[in-house]
């Protein structure tokens, strides 16, 4: 898949736990800014499945709640400091607290 400007990222985005349950599915294609933080993946998640507003993302769709945590790729947190997405990168949204 290539994006459609340098600008822009093709990527999945792969729900977990109550976000999954909420949303209705496990995974969400989506094209992204490159340099994505956390705010901008609020933004796109409240447009591109707005009943997470609320649960996942804040009523307003614009940042990810307090309760919830962004993986790229499983080796770095997408923050409020922006990171470098490409083609094909796997955006993973889970809570952030455990239990036992």
């Amino acid at each position: 898949m290539t994006a459609a400007n340098q600008d822009t990222a093709c990527v999945t985005v792969e729900l977990f736990g109550h976000a999954r349950l909420v949303c209705g599915q496990k995974e969400i294609a989506a094209q992204l800014p490159s340099n994505l933080d956390s705010a901008g993946l609020a933004t796109a998640l409240s447009n591109l499945a707005p009943i997470l507003r609320g649960v996942v993302v804040d009523e307003n769709g614009q940042r990810l709640m307090q309760s919830y945590t962004a993986n790229l790729n499983g080796l770095s947190f997408v923050e409020n400091s922006p990171v470098r997405i490409v083609d094909g990168d796997r955006i993973y949204v889970f809570s952030s607290q455990a239990g036992g």
